[in-house]
């Protein structure tokens, strides 16, 4: 394991054959056991790179709570939407790199999220599908779930969940289905399964969670609101932003990917605070 100076450790190990790195972030403010977040990049991005755009290390440095920055191979997570067939198990590596993270330091192990942005996204979502008992709440922007996950998968416990979603997203339409426009297709030329709606990935979710109390609507102008869902206990919890003309982006971000690629960014929330807030009330239930 070795360290840069900024205070990421990248430790390397062997997950089904193949060498799966992942970087690691134990702030000085950590207190023991601390909670423990799983950031996870999206496509054509490292992760380090993804950290410097969400800020996340920062929030940890404040927050007191260890990060950790999983890699995917090729720079791409097996999500359920690739078009080749693809079987590698990054929902396994991912368990593994929290088994790993324990083995290194003391985490909650009641208090163990993950959040990404894009495909990272739409593998957080599959994460909480398949392995709901695993994780106290989920984070995702510009991003949702594969269909192929969501038709197969019925979480077998509520895991609270927060998505922050531009309308003019071409990369992850928020009606769902594959991505749209002509910078999309050339930027990303592959084929991918299409991934499910916002709407519908809220209503999966309000259905999973039992969360029959709501929506409840709230508007941040000018160009956000959010309706939120709850249920009879703090695990049903659903909270879900809509940003109107805003791309493939990561509101509040400093550093924001190109406007003319991934479209507009908006400042009217900062995604990275209010994720955090999110998952820091949610503890996984016994």
């Amino acid at each position: 394991m070795s360290r840069d100076d900024e205070g990421l450790s990248l430790v390397n190990f062997v997950h089904a054959g193949e060498t799966r790195p992942y970087y690691l972030y134990v702030p000085a403010a950590a207190a023991a056991p601390a909670p423990l977040l799983l950031e996870l990049h999206g496509h054509g991005i490292d992760p380090v790179r993804f950290d410097h755009m969400t800020g996340f290390r920062a929030a940890a440095d404040q927050h007191g709570f260890v990060l950790a920055l999983p890699t995917a191979i090729g720079e791409t997570w097996n999500d359920g939407r690739n078009p080749r067939g693809e079987t590698r198990d990054d929902v396994t590596y991912l368990l593994t790199v929290v088994d790993d993270v324990r083995k290194r330091t003391p985490i909650d192990e009641r208090r163990v999220y993950a959040a990404g942005m894009s495909n990272g996204a739409t593998m957080t979502g599959r994460l909480a599908c398949e392995q709901p008992e695993q994780l106290a709440a989920i984070g995702q922007v510009a991003g949702t779930a594969a269909t192929a996950v969501v038709e197969r998968t019925r979480p077998s416990r509520p895991v609270p969940v927060i998505n922050i979603h531009g309308t003019a997203d071409l990369y992850a339409p928020y009606t769902g289905g594959n991505r749209r426009g002509l910078r999309a297709r050339i930027l990303i030329p592959r084929p991918w399964r299409p991934a499910i709606g916002v709407d519908d990935w809220a209503h999966f979710w309000v259905a999973a969670n039992r969360a029959t109390n709501g929506p409840h609507r709230h508007a941040l102008p000018p160009d956000t609101s959010a309706r939120t869902w709850h249920g009879d206990t703090p695990s049903s919890d659903i909270t879900f932003y809509r940003i109107d003309r805003a791309g493939h982006t990561w509101p509040g971000s400093t550093t924001p990917l190109p406007r003319l690629l991934v479209g507009r960014t908006s400042h009217t929330i900062d995604a990275t605070r209010l994720i955090w807030d999110f998952l820091a009330n949610h503890t996984r239930d016994n």
